[in-house]
């Protein structure tokens, strides 16, 4: 069975709004792992 070569304006807007929610998902981890970095670092900055 061939699949459709187009994609319908739903299919469409669901890919684009999962691939919005990966790229936040990126982001607060990116930035939990920052902000994580500049509190080990703090800590043994103090501990010097």
């Amino acid at each position: 069975m061939a699949l459709p070569k187009h994609r319908t304006n739903a299919a469409v807007a669901a890919s684009e709004a999962e691939t919005a929610r990966a790229d936040a998902s990126v982001y607060w981890v990116c930035l939990a792992l920052l902000l994580a970095m500049v509190t080990l670092a703090t800590r043994i900055v103090s501990i010097w």
